[in-house]
């Protein structure tokens, strides 16, 4: 096939050596704040490494006696609201000297974010290098392993389940979509998906990985049979959801989560509902590419989708997106990189690196690009995108031209 033409003028600028430039200056960019957030106190972490130390008893569902253990310790107040049987974890963690405890999380999550690119690249046909450093210069998914968030690792399993669906290999792809349910909110789509595709078997050893979850739970909350009242309990606590969106609600980047905001103003009802109301619309918009197209995409898809409806999503949430940015990384190499995808996906690069800037202007610029996530990657793929049952395979360098 002959190559197209590299077109001229501002339309050209993204050449591969540009491109190469912006992506090692946006990780450097991104991973700067690696400097601070030791004299921060490791930011989040404190919530899991409290969690780590109140395993094995109900405290651990108790945002009391986490934040109580976080004031004799002189940790940053950050409470734990995830399933208990997650601090089973992090009681390695917990044996640790904090700091030093926190170093090693932060590595391992870096871990986990590199070797998801991998994986990923191999998948969709990217090279490495350029999956990698793509991966680093996302600003959520630097802002989740800094912060002491475990969003690489819900990348990692993502990506997993991917991996295993391309290859049915529905058994793999259910435990790793029910692992992912440490979170339920990321691990909704994936199961929505795999529902709605008929892949009973996944979905077998998903619910048997959700019943793991409820026996872990058991253990860490020290034989609590009905620890999911006293977790309900926290996570729907109207203190801890006013308290997190007056502190931290300038990083949603999910419909419910930023119309949940106005319960905040004087006078203004929360329009949580609303926003459920309109992210439903834009999951319906998604269904018939969720039901036909090939699997790889329609992980992708689903993610995407999936952090608009979320009921709680954060800056860092958004490592989430990297599949959708991977897959129309993976078809505009296919298609010679057409000069908008180009352009497109450095004004994605640009607005995600500037995160922070929400803290001033009220709103995340990281919103608009999971907004329009959905419909963009359903614009560029089209309603059949590479075929019937296209899938990528390691070392096709379909995107080695940039």
């Amino acid at each position: 096939m002959t190559r197209p033409a590299a077109p001229s003028g501002w339309r050209g600028l993204w050449d591969a050596r540009r491109a190469r430039l912006w992506l090692v200056a946006a990780a450097v960019a991104a991973w700067l704040p690696a400097l601070g957030v030791g004299l921060r106190g490791w930011l989040d972490f404190s919530a899991f490494y409290a969690a780590g130390a109140l395993v094995f008893s109900p405290a651990v569902t108790s945002i009391e006696a986490v934040v109580a253990f976080q004031s004799r310790q002189q940790l940053p107040i950050t409470p734990f609201v995830y399933p208990p049987g997650l601090a089973l974890g992090y009681v390695p963690f917990a044996a640790l000297p904090y700091a030093l405890a926190a170093a090693v999380h932060l590595l391992l999550m870096l871990a986990a974010l590199m070797l998801a690119a991998r994986l990923g690249a191999d998948l969709l046909g990217l090279p490495r290098r350029w999956a990698l450093v793509g991966a680093l210069a996302w600003g959520p998914a630097a802002a989740g392993v800094l912060s002491g968030q475990n969003t690489s690792l819900a990348l990692l399993l993502t990506v997993l389940a991917a991996r295993a669906l391309s290859r049915r290999r529905d058994g793999a792809a259910g435990v790793a979509a029910g692992l992912l349910a440490y979170k339920p909110q990321l691990a909704a789509p994936l199961a929505g998906l795999l529902l709605l595709r008929l892949r009973w078997r996944a979905l077998a050893v998903l619910a048997a990985v959700l019943a793991g979850h409820y026996l872990a739970g058991i253990v860490a909350t020290g034989g609590d049979l009905a620890w999911p009242r006293a977790w309900l309990a926290v996570v729907t606590d109207a203190r801890y959801a006013q308290g997190d969106l007056a502190a931290n609600g300038w990083q949603a980047v999910s419909l419910p989560a930023l119309l949940a905001r106005t319960a905040l103003l004087p006078g203004m009802p929360s329009l949580a509902i609303a926003g459920y109301a309109a992210a439903a619309a834009v999951v319906l918009a998604c269904l018939p590419s969720l039901r036909h197209w090939p699997i790889l995409p329609a992980v992708a898809l689903a993610s995407a989708a999936g952090l608009v409806i979320s009921p709680h999503a954060w800056v860092y949430d958004a490592t989430l997106l990297l599949p959708a940015v991977a897959v129309v990384a993976a078809e505009a190499a296919r298609r010679g990189w057409p000069w908008q995808d180009r352009w497109l996906l450095a004004a994605g690069y640009g607005l995600a690196l500037l995160w922070p800037l929400g803290g001033v202007l009220g709103l995340t610029p990281v919103l608009p690009v999971v907004l329009a996530a959905p419909f963009l990657l359903m614009a560029r793929l089209g309603r059949r995108p590479w075929g019937v049952g296209w899938r990528g395979s390691p070392g096709t360098g379909q995107a080695a031209a940039v």
